[in-house]
């Protein structure tokens, strides 16, 4: 059953593929953040250690931009030790 409001500004659930909801905190299960499309075991492991980040925390985490995990690309390489 889809949810029907956004539990952290209470408006309609969004579509974070299509929708910039940057201040909210999507469900785990959101892989698809406008062009950028997260890889599901990265996403959990970033929602284990912050369950509560935004959109625009897991995008910035992805792209390089947090100090307290890594990108998707160098969590891929370290999990696969080999370069992606």
């Amino acid at each position: 059953m889809k949810q029907k409001n956004c539990p952290t500004c209470g408006k309609k659930a969004h579509n974070f593929e299509l929708e910039e909801a940057l201040d909210c905190v999507p469900p785990k299960n959101v892989l698809k953040f406008g062009k950028f499309v997260i890889d599901k075991n990265y996403r959990n492991a970033l929602y284990r250690k912050y369950p509560f980040y935004t959109a625009e925390e897991i995008v910035g985490s992805f792209l390089g931009y947090n100090r307290r995990f890594p990108s998707q690309r160098m969590w891929l390489v370290n999990k696969y030790k080999r370069e992606i």
